[in-house]
């Protein structure tokens, strides 16, 4: 009788865990997506203030690269790819 009764509390812990665990981990999933809108608004609102003070908006898809903004992930001025043959 003890031993059913103790792989009754294992089982009940075991499920216990797992519900505890996957609530955490939705949770932490809520808050890291919360903290990436939270993040994506601010910078879009910092980026219309920064627009406004000129008097005409920037726009990052113009292909100026005013007010040390940069054109794009890596910013380059010359190609990747040498459109010369090598020889």
């Amino acid at each position: 009788m003890y031993v059913l009764l103790q792989l009754v509390m294992e089982r009940r812990d075991v499920i216990l865990t797992a519900v505890l665990s996957t609530l955490a981990a939705l949770m932490t999933l809520g808050v890291t997506l919360f903290i990436c809108y939270w993040w994506h608004k601010r910078k879009r609102k910092r980026d219309e203030e920064d627009g406004n003070d000129g008097g005409a908006k920037i726009r990052a898809d113009s292909g100026g690269n005013k007010e040390g903004r940069s054109n794009g992930f890596l910013s380059l001025k010359t190609p990747l790819i040498s459109t010369k043959t090598l020889g």
